[in-house]
């Protein structure tokens, strides 16, 4: 009887699983259609870091914050303005069929990081009932940082990485014009977006390492040059090979690790109490 129950108890878990899975993938293709559906609105996406600079970003956000006239940041952001340009680049179909695939792969990107958020709860709702009273205080407030951090990376890349990495390109060999392959521009703006959505969790890894006992945050501090080659490494995975986007998620990333020392050591006052 007793043997029987742990049967089924491991069949019912098989089953949620399953429904789990499936409501994610009905997430996702339903998410997919709707972004393929809209072509203007996925071509402005494509586009936008091609005609937006970093110095329109922060004049803008200057004018957001302090305003444009009577104070000396008004100034700088008019002058931020004046020396704007936009990528000198040209996107080209090299195929009859990369454009196709090229939008298709737009699509599901887009649909994965959309439905993002409900993939991530049926992963939590599966795990959720296998907490006790204690882990399940931290587990609703644990997915919103989850999401939070994810998309503060996704916006991180795709406001200021892309942009950069770009206009740094655009400059490389000035005699040459920059006529792009449109499938591997895409492959580029999702590799940096999704590594750094990605690389931003550093802190919520740190912390939970730290509640689970495998490191505290004295550990952290002890293991940062190691941590720093690590985070090297890492970047140069998940981003294209060239110091300048490697930069841009090893620095952020070393950044993000001081906040996740700081998490583990507030776990572990938490535990204590």
């Amino acid at each position: 009887m007793e043997s029987n129950e742990v049967a089924m108890t491991f069949w019912e878990h098989l089953e949620e699983l399953r429904r789990r899975i499936i409501i994610s993938a009905i997430a996702i293709a339903v998410f997919t259609v709707l972004c393929l559906s809209f072509s203007g609105p996925i071509e402005k996406v494509v586009m936008f870091p091609l005609g937006t600079s970093m110095n329109t970003l922060i004049a803008n956000a200057i004018d957001a914050t302090v305003g444009s006239e009577g104070s000396t940041l008004g100034f700088f952001a008019i002058a931020l303005r004046a020396g704007t340009s936009s990528v000198n680049a040209e996107l080209m179909k090299v195929g009859p069929l990369e454009g196709i695939m090229a939008y298709l792969k737009l699509g599901i990107t887009a649909g994965i990081l959309l439905a993002l958020p409900i993939i991530i709860y049926q992963a939590w709702a599966f795990i959720f009932p296998a907490l006790n009273r204690e882990e399940r205080r931290f587990a609703v407030p644990l997915f919103l940082i989850i999401v939070v951090f994810f998309t503060i990376g996704t916006v991180f890349a795709y406001f200021i990485v892309v942009p950069v990495i770009l206009h740094f390109s655009a400059q490389l060999f000035p005699q040459m014009p920059n006529r792009w392959d449109l499938e591997n521009y895409i492959n580029l703006v999702t590799k940096l977006i999704l590594g750094f959505g990605i690389a931003f969790e550093l802190p919520i890894v740190m912390a939970f390492l730290s509640r689970i006992g495998v490191i505290d945050a004295r550990g952290f501090r002890e293991k940062q040059n190691y941590a720093l080659l690590g985070i090297c490494v890492m970047s140069a995975l998940l981003t294209p090979a060239d110091p300048w986007s490697m930069l841009l998620m090893a620095i952020p990333l070393f950044l993000l690790y001081q906040l996740g020392i700081f998490f583990a050591y507030l776990v572990e006052k938490e535990s204590e109490i």
